[in-house]
């Protein structure tokens, strides 16, 4: 059953993609760049990340006025009908703050959609099992690090959103046994919420940050080729749809000054409603009212609306199914592919080739009339027969598959513009 679950959604899956190539053409169908457009977004969070860095200072009394100094009053005015913003305004204490952290802010919105949609696309395609577990495992670590990370970075703002975050993370840790208080007082930096607690907060959200860069290198170790650059134009439009999100919702804490000075502007009146979930953390007092983000803080939901258990209960048994997926339903490997030591010249086109290095070339024999033989990493290999392509002296095959049968089989597949 399972099989046939994964068998129909593949199906699917590649026949919305034909169909997408009619509108934007093979070369620049973004669920082909699936895999790079998160590494893609990931850039521009560094770069904004770093310039938002220069001017944010780390303590409780100082950092949402840092924050706040960055975006302060983006609007300018209203022409002829239009809401105009002048990111070089006085009334702003950076020119383009406002900017750069829309960026930062949409940017990591961006980069988890993409992140969950290359997963799904790779679950449902079925290529998440067997020899490519590694690249799903180290995707289901990115996955968590990437979360880790948004959310600490919504805690740096340190308004009354980020303290409540705060309190319901120490009640989630807390219904930990054994180690649950302790892992509360860590993550403020003592038990108590102080300077030192923001300083905590600020070196997670680096660490985390370059902890991602780890698991992409492990993410990216079994693939030979691995795609990391979007096409130009997926490049230009990912880049453009930030850019919009940044100018049409700015990443602004809502005051009661900005209310007052734009509250005709509707990109400002929506989240009247948050002015004290906005507003600078005050210590003991919790707000009603918080001001969510969907794509990072569903944690908090489980937590607010199910309690602490069932919110790991949830988490876990989640966390679980993902890690358990590449090694259920097991893959059938009876056509390994197999290397006649008489015909190896040690050419390593096979080798170069192999998309999945599943392929070593070892030292043969001293005296031996070729100095290298082809030998294959059962564990890597992917049965997929382009080690037979490559070799030229018919010294590779697949036990179970003619090379012969393989060359028909993508004639056929050419020929139906796969």
């Amino acid at each position: 059953m399972y099989r046939k679950f994964l068998k129909t959604t593949k199906s699917l899956t590649v026949s919305f993609e034909k169909g997408l190539n009619a509108l934007t053409t093979q070369e620049h169908n973004p669920l082909y760049f699936h895999g790079a457009l998160p590494l893609y977004i990931f850039w521009f969070l560094i770069f904004s990340g770093i310039m938002l860095w220069m001017y944010y200072i780390p303590t409780l009394e100082r950092a949402w006025s840092s924050v706040n100094y960055i975006t302060s009053l983006p609007v300018l005015s209203q022409v002829d009908g239009k809401w105009v913003t002048d990111a070089t305004n006085a009334a702003t204490g950076i020119p383009y703050g406002a900017v750069v952290r829309g960026i930062h802010r949409w940017g990591a919105a961006g980069m988890m959609i993409a992140t969950v949609l290359h997963m799904l696309r790779v679950y449902f395609t079925d290529r998440h099992r067997s020899w490519r577990w590694l690249p799903w495992i180290s995707g289901v670590g990115l996955l968590a690090v990437l979360l880790f990370v948004g959310i600490t970075g919504y805690l740096l703002v340190w308004d009354n959103r980020a303290y409540a975050l705060v309190v319901l993370t120490q009640e989630f840790l807390k219904s930990l046994p054994l180690v649950g208080n302790w892992l509360a007082d860590f993550f403020v930096a003592g038990g108590q919420i102080t300077d030192y607690t923001l300083t905590r907060f600020f070196f997670f959200h680096i660490a985390g940050a370059t902890l991602i860069f780890v698991l992409i290198w492990v993410h990216f170790i079994r693939l030979k080729y691995p795609a990391v650059t979007p096409s130009r134009a997926t490049n230009f439009l990912t880049f453009g749809f930030i850019l919009a999100a940044a100018g049409t919702y700015p990443a602004v804490n809502i005051t009661q000054e900005l209310l007052t000075k734009y509250g005709s502007d509707p990109r400002i009146t929506q989240y009247k409603d948050y002015i004290a979930s906005d507003a600078p953390a005050h210590i003991g007092n919790l707000v009603a009212n918080i001001r969510y983000d969907a794509w990072y803080m569903f944690p908090y939901y489980l937590i607010d609306k199910l309690g602490a258990n069932w919110a790991w209960a949830i988490l876990g048994v989640s966390v679980a199914l993902l890690l358990v997926a590449p090694f259920y339903p097991k893959e059938i490997r009876d056509n390994i592919a197999e290397v006649t030591e008489a015909k190896c010249t040690g050419c390593t086109f096979c080798s170069l080739d192999c998309p999945f290095e599943a392929i070593d070339m070892v030292e043969r024999a001293p005296g031996s009339k070729f100095k290298l033989l082809a030998v294959v990493n059962e564990a890597r290999c992917s049965q997929c027969g382009v080690c037979v392509g490559a070799c030229p002296f018919l010294a590779i095959e697949l036990p179970h598959t003619h090379s012969k049968t393989i060359e028909a089989d993508l004639v056929a597949l050419l020929n139906q513009g796969a």
